[in-house]
């Protein structure tokens, strides 16, 4: 009798070196493909194309296997793949996609990585198949397109956020009606990762006017975009915005990702980003990965006693945090970050970035008896805080149970006897010092993703949904 057992998933892959890629290779990708395809060993639902330069020619090539799994293809990986290429020709391939991928002959696609692609305004004229016509895209990774304001604005629009000469979403007395009405996928977003990109201030506004509207996200990067103090307060303000209208004003928000932002230290209320951000906090009990890296909250506890206080109001369970270049310094801020860990993160904590915060010595001595008790974390980065000879013998004589890596880079080392040093590498599986390889950084160990709570991503916002291929490095494991 033959089997009915389920097919499994699969994907489909050209793995190799970053060049464009030859027609003569692509007729040899495609004999692979075929002989996967006509095996009927699985369902094809990812499509990996990363990393490396296609040319129509070569595209062409591979279209008969691309057609076959076009019906059931859920995930296009398709980061990095005009590099090199003409203008005109990186337009081709982005049109060749947008046509084999095209809703009614690729209906189920949900998760669309474009990183890495440099995309203008053009561009989104030439891949709507990819963004705004796909009827079920929930997961959109646009990290390091080079985006300006004016893609922003166009994007934004796209998507669902509406007219951009809108008033501010903080201000808008209409945006739930406005929401109702927009059209776009916003609703349906889960993650929006636009990371790296240089879209300023009024590009950040564009896309507070989007995120309001997103009821469904998840998973937000805005990492690197220079959004600076005016745009983190717009797309914060959107953010609060969506959260009013979800049930009970709980958000299902599992990851924010706002490094090199600008929050403010809440002493100008009518312009800082910090009261929005901390609204926002109360509002995500779902909250996993938090990351306010080079946030400017000012020095000392100042502004952070306000987020703190706004984590636990919010009981986030944090998995990841990054504070790192905030100035926490050696007394306040680090005992305002051990107590908060101490009472509230000892059982979920699995990283934490603390570079450049001045904790020295002294803030050291505080943190870690509070650190060994965090069972779960794996990676604990102290790179530039100023570490001493005091410094080293804590960490010499502080086990932390579970940890893999330590990150200890620029700090004032010369005076640490070797043997206290050679103590500290015998602890854990990767130490880095002042002479290590950057190289053995690798990618973070808390591989966090959502897909530990309940649900598989279709249904509410708070029952979290999967978040796999993680871009390199800064994301950590919450990658799409």
């Amino acid at each position: 009798a033959e089997s009915t057992a389920p097919l499994s998933s699969s994907t489909l892959a050209a793995p190799g070196p970053r060049i464009v890629v030859p027609e003569s290779e692509a007729r040899a990708i495609l004999s692979v493909w075929t002989a996967q395809l006509d095996s009927n060993a699985a369902i094809i639902t990812t499509l990996d194309l990363s990393c490396r330069s296609w040319t129509v020619p070569a595209l062409l090539v591979l279209e008969p296997a691309l057609l076959r799994i076009a019906p059931t293809v859920t995930h296009l990986k398709l980061d990095d793949v005009i590099a090199s290429l003409p203008t005109a020709d990186g337009f081709a391939t982005l049109g060749f996609f947008n046509r084999i991928f095209a809703p009614e002959a690729a209906p189920h696609v949900t998760r669309v990585n474009l990183s890495d692609n440099a995309l203008g305004t053009r561009s989104l004229d030439v891949i709507p198949n990819l963004l705004e016509n796909a009827p079920r895209l929930c997961h959109l990774s646009l990290h390091n397109c080079g985006m300006s304001l004016e893609v922003a604005a166009q994007l934004s629009v796209r998507l669902g956020g509406g007219d951009d000469s809108a008033e501010s979403t903080s201000t808008d007395a209409d945006a739930d009606a406005n929401a109702a009405n927009a059209g776009g996928i916003a609703g349906q977003l889960q993650s929006l990762y636009l990371g790296r990109n240089q879209m300023g201030p009024e590009g950040a506004a564009s896309f507070g006017r989007l995120l309001s509207r997103c009821r469904s996200l998840r998973h937000l990067s805005y990492a690197g975009s220079r959004a600076l103090g005016p745009g983190t307060r717009a797309l914060l303000d959107g953010l609060v915005t969506m959260a009013a209208t979800c049930p009970d004003g709980l958000t299902g928000l599992i990851e924010l990702d706002f490094d090199d932002c600008s929050f403010g230290t809440g002493a100008d209320g009518a312009a800082d980003a910090l009261g929005p951000l901390c609204d926002l906090l109360r509002s995500s009990p779902h909250l996993a990965k938090l990351v306010l890296k080079d946030g400017g909250l000012g020095p000392g506890a100042g502004g952070f006693d306000l987020l703190v206080a706004a984590l636990v109001a919010g009981a986030c369970p944090l998995r990841y945090l990054d504070v790192g270049c905030l100035d926490l310094g050696e007394e306040d801020g680090a005992a305002a970050l051990a107590a908060y860990i101490d009472q509230h993160l000892t059982d979920t904590l699995e990283e934490l970035h603390l570079e450049t915060n001045l904790i020295e010595d002294g803030g050291l001595a505080t943190l870690l008896p509070v650190l060994a008790k965090c069972t779960k974390l794996t990676v604990l980065n102290l790179t530039e805080n100023g570490l001493e000879e005091e410094g080293y013998q804590a960490l010499a004589d502080t086990r932390i149970p579970n940890l893999r890596k330590l990150l200890m880079k620029e700090n004032d080392e010369e005076d640490v006897a070797d043997e206290v040093k050679d103590a500290i590498r015998d602890m854990y599986p990767v130490v880095l010092m002042a002479d290590d390889d950057e190289e053995d950084a690798t990618a973070g160990a808390a591989d966090v993703d959502d897909e530990d709570d309940a649900g598989d991503g279709e249904e509410t916002p708070a029952a979290g949904g999967a978040a796999d291929d993680a871009l390199a490095g800064a994301m950590g494991g919450f990658q799409i």
